[in-house]
């Protein structure tokens, strides 16, 4: 073999790996939705007009905040199953305090504040009392549903402010406002979560917390703040929700934490903890509201949309655990090899002293 033939073999398999490295950098998510693009496409044409791609990102909107919360909180390994339960109780405290004369922007910055108080209590609750979060956030979901129901006698509002029928239902351009919100929120999300010691906090908590513990890291104040941003999230989107309705009903958020939970666990954030990603999510996100259109464009029942998220957090959890046991079984024969490669490394220099 010359060796102009060697070197032209070794730049091909140099580009064979590094195509396949590339291959393997590329979210599945990206490729799912290219499939899911030409299918519906080819289904229903319609899919493709820019009306239509304008619609999915405003119906993903409101999903779309409340997730970039819920990644934090499950990257911190918590769980916080009461974002529906919240989002209607903010949304209706905003509805009230506006309809009662009080000025659109401070009504909606009681209901901020008051998504605050809510995702800081559930912290609260969860390293003073020292539940679950899984039971907390329960708790907290029965418990607030029943209270808005309870305070607004199951009444609505209606007939809002047009300055906040803006929020929900305008557009700059072609774009949804409830779009070019929710893609904020989500960059300040990756922001916050990729480039600021909140963070990194976020990820170290949720992958060893006792190891934080010990680096005098204040794991419980951090998990306080934690369930704080994620119910500040809940109140940005109870306020588009509300703007997008033009009302606000103590219904409203029901059943929502089912559907952002499978959005960010289909994203690639870890249900185990210490694995986080925001464009995951925000793909995540994208995917199922891209299911729910395509669904609706093809005449689907709407019980069955449900069916399919079910399904979908059914098999992205199920991913990450045969992810989890693959990871585990090649770090244990990773040590297995290095542990005989010592072993034999020490025999060798006994024999070569001996």
């Amino acid at each position: 073999m010359t060796v102009s033939s060697s070197l032209q073999g070794g730049s091909a398999a140099g580009a064979r790996s590094g195509a396949a490295a590339l291959v393997s950098r590329i979210n599945p998510l990206i490729i799912a939705i290219l499939v899911l693009y030409v299918l519906i496409a080819i289904v229903n044409p319609r899919f493709l007009e820019l009306f239509n791609q304008m619609n999915i990102l405003r119906q993903a909107a409101v999903y779309m905040v409340l997730a970039v919360g819920m990644t934090f909180v499950i990257s911190s390994k918590g769980i916080d199953l009461s974002v529906g339960s919240s989002l209607g109780v903010c949304a209706c405290v905003m509805g009230a305090l506006v309809d009662a004369g009080v000025p659109v922007p401070l009504g909606i910055a009681a209901g901020l504040l008051l998504g605050t108080a809510i995702g800081m209590a559930n912290g609260l609750m969860i390293t003073i009392l020292k539940v679950n979060p899984l039971i907390v956030t329960l708790g907290m979901l029965v418990t607030l549903r029943g209270a808005v129901h309870y305070g607004m006698q199951s009444n609505s509002v209606v007939r809002l402010p047009e300055s906040w029928v803006f929020l929900g239902q305008g557009f700059i351009g072609p774009v949804p406002m409830p779009a070019i919100i929710s893609l904020s929120m989500a960059l300040i999300g990756y922001w916050l979560l990729n480039h600021t010691r909140f963070g990194r906090r976020t990820i170290a908590v949720g992958s060893n917390e006792d190891a934080c513990r010990l680096m005098g890291i204040p794991v419980d104040r951090h998990k306080v703040a934690v369930y704080g941003f994620q119910g500040l999230c809940v109140g940005v989107a109870a306020a588009l929700l509300v703007g997008r309705l033009n009302s606000a009903s103590p219904d409203m958020g029901l059943l929502y934490e089912l559907h952002i939970i499978a959005a960010v666990v289909l994203g690639g954030t870890a249900l185990y903890g210490g694995i986080g990603t925001m464009a995951g999510t925000v793909l995540g996100v994208l995917t199922i509201g891209i299911v729910e259109n395509g669904m609706v464009l093809i005449g689907a029942d709407f019980h069955i949309q449900r069916v399919l998220v079910g399904l979908l957090l059914i098999a992205a959890v199920a991913y990450q655990e045969f992810r989890r046991g693959r990871m585990d079984r090649m770090a244990v024969a990773a040590d297995r090899e290095a542990a005989d490669r010592d072993a034999v490394e020490r025999e060798a220099a006994r024999g070569g002293s001996g």
